[in-house]
C-alpha cells in the first residue's frame, strides 16, 4: 500500500511540473457538455491533488481524480456558500445565497413529517441552473443526492432535469437492498431509490456509489446519442455517513482488514472509521475512471474517434468541509463541516477541459460555488431569465487571464446556531470571524491558513467597516422557511433570532 501511494504522489507531483496550457480564446469555441461532480463532506486533504498541493501526508488513493485535476486547473481557494449540505446545494443550483430565500437550514428528514416542512423546498421563484441550461437546448440529468425538496414542485424533474436517479433526502444507506426490505421506514436513509419519481428496488449486494456511476454513464451515453449538449449533475453522497466502505475496496486498500459481507450482521460502524472513509472515496475514484473512459470512447470499442472528452467541461468539488469525527481530514485548515472557519467552507475543486481550461495550473484567487451558475450559462450561451438575481460571477475570462474575480469585494458566510450566529466576512486576504457572541477575530489567510493568529486588535478600523457591511448585507436576508428539528424552531423563537444588531456589533 505504501509503495502504491508513493507512486500516485509521484504522478501528481509530475503533473505540477508541466507548463500551464493556453486557452485558444476568451470564450469557448463550441458549446461544451458539462459534468458537475459534487461530493458530500469531502475533507480538504482527502484527495491526492490537494494533499500534494499543501504538503499534507495522506492515505487516500485517488489516481483518477488526481489525473483530471493535474491535467486541468486546481482552485486553491474554492468556497461554498454554506458549511453544510442542503443550503450549500440550494446555493449551487440557484446561484443565490440560501439566506436570501430562507433556505439556510437543512430540510428535515421527511420521515419525521415535521411542521409541514415536507411540502417545502427551494422556492419555485428561483430559476435553477438546470432550467437555464435545459432551455438552452441541453439534455439535463441529476444523479444522486438532491436534498432541495421532495414534493412535486421541488422534485428534480420539476426543476429543469430531464432525468433523475437517486434520492431526494439528506442521505442514504450504501447497500440499499438491505433498507429496501425494512418496514416501516423510520428515516429517509431507508427510503427506496427512485428514477424519475418511481421507486426502484435495488438488486441484492449492489453498492450505491457504483450504481450512481453506472446511471451517470447511461445518461451520458444517451446524451451523446442525442447529438446535443448534456449537463450532468452527479451528486455522489460519498463520503457522507453512514461509513459504509465497499468490502472489496476495503480488502484491496487494507489487506489486513477483516472481511465483511452485507447482511451478515456486521455493524459497519465498528470498523475503523478512517478505513471506511478512504474506501468510500476510492469508490468515487473508480467511478471517475469509468466516466472518463466513457467520454473518451463512448462506444467502448477501442476507437477514440468518437470521443466527446475534448468538448466536455468537468468540474469537481465538495458541498462543504469534511466531518472530522467521521474520518475526514481538512488539513491544513481549521475546524470542519458546519463551521465558517476555513475547514467548513473551503473545499477541493478543479476544472478540466482539454485545450480550454489551462492544464497543470493552480488558480490562486478565491472563487465561489455561486460562480458556477453564471459561468455555465455563459459557456452554454444560455439566457438568464429577466429579473433573476445571481450572487456569483461568470469567472471564465478571469480564469483564463489569471485574475481575481472579486478584487476587494467582501464575501459573507453565515451559519445559525441555537442561540446566535457564526459569521465570516472576507475582504482580500483578511477574514473577520465570530462564533455566536464571542470575540471578533481577524485572520490573514495569506500567512495564517490555520486561522490561529488573531489580528483584530491592529485592524479595528477594518473590523468596524466589515461589521457595517455585514449588517447591511443581513437586511436583505429572511428567516428560515423551515427548521431541521422541532428544537431548532423552538430555539429560534425563544432566543429572538436572528439577532442581527447583536451579531454585527463589536460587543
Amino acid at each position: 500500500m505504501t509503495q502504491r501511494i508513493e507512486l500516485f504522489r509521484c504522478i501528481i507531483a509530475a503533473g505540477f511540473l508541466t507548463l500551464p496550457g493556453t486557452a485558444q480564446s476568451e470564450s469557448s469555441p463550441t458549446t461544451p457538455n458539462i459534468v458537475l461532480i459534487f461530493l458530500d463532506d469531502l475533507g480538504y486533504a482527502d484527495v491526492g491533488f490537494n494533499a500534494e498541493l499543501f504538503g499534507v501526508e495522506t492515505d487516500v488513493v485517488t489516481p483518477n481524480i488526481d489525473a483530471l485535476a493535474t491535467g486541468g486547473t486546481i482552485f486553491k481557494q474554492a468556497y461554498v456558500a454554506h458549511p453544510f449540505c442542503g443550503p450549500s446545494r440550494m446555493a449551487l443550483l440557484s446561484g443565490r445565497m440560501p439566506h436570501t430565500f430562507g433556505g439556510q437550514k437543512n430540510l428535515p428528514d421527511v420521515a419525521k413529517n415535521l411542521e409541514g416542512y415536507n411540502e417545502r423546498g427551494l422556492p419555485e421563484t428561483e430559476i435553477m441552473m438546470s432550467t437555464v441550461l435545459q432551455d438552452a437546448g441541453y439534455y439535463t440529468g441529476c444523479i444522486g443526492k438532491w436534498h432541495i425538496g421532495s414534493s412535486k414542485p421541488f422534485h428534480p424533474n420539476s426543476r429543469g432535469f430531464d432525468e433523475f436517479y437517486g434520492f431526494t433526502g439528506g442521505g442514504h444507506h450504501y447497500y440499499p437492498s438491505l433498507t429496501d426490505k425494512v418496514e416501516p421506514k423510520v428515516n429517509d436513509y431507508q427510503f427506496f431509490l427512485e428514477k424519475n419519481g418511481e421507486d426502484i428496488m435495488s438488486p441484492d449486494g449492489v453498492y450505491l456509489t457504483d450504481t450512481l456511476t453506472e446511471e451517470a454513464i447511461n445518461f451520458m451515453k444517451t446524451g451523446i446519442q442525442k447529438e446535443e449538449p448534456f449537463f450532468l449533475y452527479l451528486a455522489y453522497n460519498a463520503p457522507h455517513s453512514p461509513l459504509h466502505g465497499k468490502t472489496e475496496d476495503l480488502q484491496y486498500l487494507y489487506p489486513d482488514h477483516e472481511p465483511a459481507t452485507p447482511g451478515n450482521g456486521v455493524n459497519f460502524q465498528d470498523y475503523e472509521r478512517r478505513q471506511n472513509y478512504v474506501a468510500m472515496i476510492y469508490a468515487v475514484d473508480r467511478g471517475m475512471k469509468s466516466i472518463v473512459d466513457t467520454l473518451n470512447d463512448p462506444d467502448g470499442d477501442g476507437d477514440s474517434s468518437d470521443t466527446v472528452m475534448d468538448n466536455t467541461l468537468i468540474v469537481f468539488m465538495s458541498d462543504n468541509g469534511g466531518k472530522i469525527r467521521q474520518g475526514a481530514s481538512n488539513a491544513p485548515l481549521q475546524d470542519d463541516k458546519g463551521s465558517t472557519l476555513e475547514g467548513g467552507i473551503r473545499v477541493p475543486m478543479f476544472m478540466h477541459w482539454p485545450d480550454q481550461v489551462p492544464g497543470g495550473h493552480v488558480f490562486e484567487h478565491p472563487v465561489l460555488s455561486l460562480d458556477l451558475y453564471p459561468t455555465f450559462a455563459g459557456l452554454a450561451n444560455a439566457d438568464i431569465p429577466e429579473g433573476k438575481t445571481l450572487d456569483g460571477k461568470d469567472i471564465w475570462n478571469d480564469l483564463l487571464n489569471g485574475q481575481n474575480p472579486r478584487g476587494d469585494e467582501p464575501v459573507f458566510w453565515l451559519r445559525h446556531h441555537g442561540v446566535g450566529n457564526e459569521v465570516s466576512i472576507r475582504q482580500g486576504n483578511l477574514k473577520a470571524y465570530r462564533k455566536i457572541f464571542g470575540a471578533w477575530r481577524i485572520y490573514d489567510l495569506s500567512a495564517d491558513l490555520t486561522e490561529t493568529t488573531d489580528l483584530a486588535g491592529e485592524n479595528l478600523e477594518l473590523l468596524d467597516y466589515l461589521l457595517g457591511k455585514g449588517y447591511e448585507w443581513s437586511q436583505n436576508l429572511i428567516d428560515p422557511q423551515w427548521h431541521d428539528t422541532a428544537a431548532g424552531k423552538k430555539n429560534w423563537e425563544e432566543k429572538g433570532m436572528p439577532n442581527w444588531k447583536k451579531t454585527f456589533s463589536r460587543r
